[in-house]
């Protein structure tokens, strides 16, 4: 996917502070379902770019694929603007027919699989008025330089169960990270309990990347020791 490119002056709603056109293009409609399908509801989406978006910006969104065809396309106001990982949180304020057709089915499919956004994204219309800026998404993780430390709380569970092929039960997770490394790097990766108490500790591989996003496997943690970093995320994860 590439970043959010402004693609013209704000001219079409001389009501509106600032509209600003967004591109973003998609290898694969797979590609677009992995990568989005957990960061979407019924009220917004999150859009990862490192374009700098204000709080208030709306925007007009083009999702499309590579060749051209049309994901989801309408306008939206930034109400949130996120650093690690960047990216800006969106507010739906108009989608074409097709777009919400595609919306509904998306949020359909997760809530029968009891999926949940990785990334807050739900805005309640009683405080819709209300501006957020900087919001801190990822509390919890910290990288200092090939060290990892997480730590498994309500915020963080979604990074260990979300993808079907890197998740706890499998020995792996999905994190945002914190600069771009090449497949196979390796993590000295500490995991913890909201309380502090370190759970596991070893090595951990980055197999998979997209963006900022890292699939990074545990190299040498037994069974055991993956049952119990999946029963405190199992404990940890928001109630459905």
């Amino acid at each position: 996917m590439t970043g959010a490119v402004p693609v013209g002056a704000p001219t079409r709603d001389p009501r509106a502070p600032v509209v600003v056109p967004v591109r973003f293009r998609f290898q694969s409609f797979v590609d677009f379902v992995e990568t989005q399908s957990m960061n979407m509801s019924r009220t917004g989406i999150f859009l990862s770019t490192r374009e700098v978006l204000a709080v208030g910006t709306i925007l007009d969104m083009e999702l499309t694929l590579v060749d051209g065809f049309p994901l989801l396309r309408g306008r939206g106001e930034v109400m949130r603007v996120s650093i690690t990982p960047p990216g800006v949180g969106v507010k739906f304020k108009q989608l074409d027919e097709a777009s919400q057709r595609l919306l509904e089915k998306i949020v359909e499919v997760n809530i029968q699989e009891g999926k949940r956004p990785t990334i807050p994204i739900d805005f309640d219309p009683s405080v819709s008025g209300v501006r957020r800026a900087q919001t801190g998404i990822t509390n919890g993780i910290v990288f200092n330089g090939r060290d990892l430390r997480l730590e498994i709380n309500p915020g963080t569970a979604g990074f260990f169960t979300n993808n079907p092929l890197l998740n706890i039960r499998l020995g792996g997770f999905v994190v945002p990270g914190s600069e771009d490394v090449p497949l196979g790097t390796i993590f000295t990766v500490a995991i913890n309990d909201a309380g502090g108490v370190n759970l596991w500790t070893g090595k951990g591989k980055v197999v998979a990347k997209h963006e900022m996003r890292l699939g990074i496997r545990l190299t040498d943690a037994p069974k055991e020791a993956l049952a119990r970093l999946q029963a405190e995320v199992t404990r940890a994860a928001p109630p459905k």
